[in-house]
């Protein structure tokens, strides 16, 4: 049960990731006509998050893993929903919100792992059962799969809509409105529906405890 929870959560929260991953350059060349800022806005993500982790470790373990996640979802929810607000040339802005975003990203590389360790320790106290190997292998495919259908999901819609990516591409408004609820919006949604998801999660460290799994 906790592990049905937590991958429904993971492969939900995933596909939500895999939009902007996806769709970055477009939106940073094409949306914010930036082309030139891709590669600091990406290098700035990414080093954002891994100095976030020391920080969401450190929360998790003062609190429940799995609200401490769910926080730091709409924490990145909010602040990303002003991309939505954002016009070209708007550099300084995106930058900031690439900063606070990858902070929360941290979360999502620190959290959601900490959180399997957990459901396999407690299955093993439970049924006696070492099935650690079946759970990676089920996350690799949640992780997968939510990449590989997001993006190609992302990509038809973005057809459908008339967008042309690269220099000198005239897109009209209604194709950059798609790339960017497809960039910004939709993340924003799957997100929240993940907490929602994970809220209730009913494996804490209480019951890990009393499980003999702590």
């Amino acid at each position: 049960g906790p592990f049905r929870r937590l991958i429904a959560a993971w492969f939900v929260n995933g596909a939500a990731n895999a939009l902007p991953a996806s769709l970055f350059l477009f939106f940073v060349n094409d949306r914010l006509q930036a082309p030139d800022q891709s590669g600091l806005l990406f290098l700035l993500y990414f080093v954002s998050a891994i100095l976030g982790i020391p920080f969401w470790n450190w929360a998790a373990g003062r609190g429940m893993k799995h609200r401490v996640w769910g926080g730091a979802m709409v924490y990145a929810s909010a602040v990303f929903a002003i991309v939505l607000f954002l016009e070209p040339g708007n550099v300084t802005a995106f930058a900031v919100i690439t900063v606070l975003t990858g902070l929360a990203f941290g979360a999502d590389l620190a959290l959601p792992p900490a959180i399997q360790a957990d459901v396999i320790a407690a299955d093993t106290a439970e049924t006696g059962a070492k099935r650690a190997g079946i759970f990676f292998a089920l996350w690799q495919v949640a992780t997968k799969t939510a990449l590989a259908v997001t993006s190609g999901l992302a990509y038809v819609a973005l057809e459908v809509a008339g967008f042309q990516a690269g220099a000198g591409a005239d897109n009209s408004e209604t194709a950059l409105t798609t790339l960017t609820l497809l960039y910004a919006g939709a993340p924003i949604v799957l997100k929240l529906l993940a907490v929602g998801i994970m809220w209730r999660f009913d494996l804490d460290r209480e019951r890990l405890q009393a499980m003999g799994a702590a």
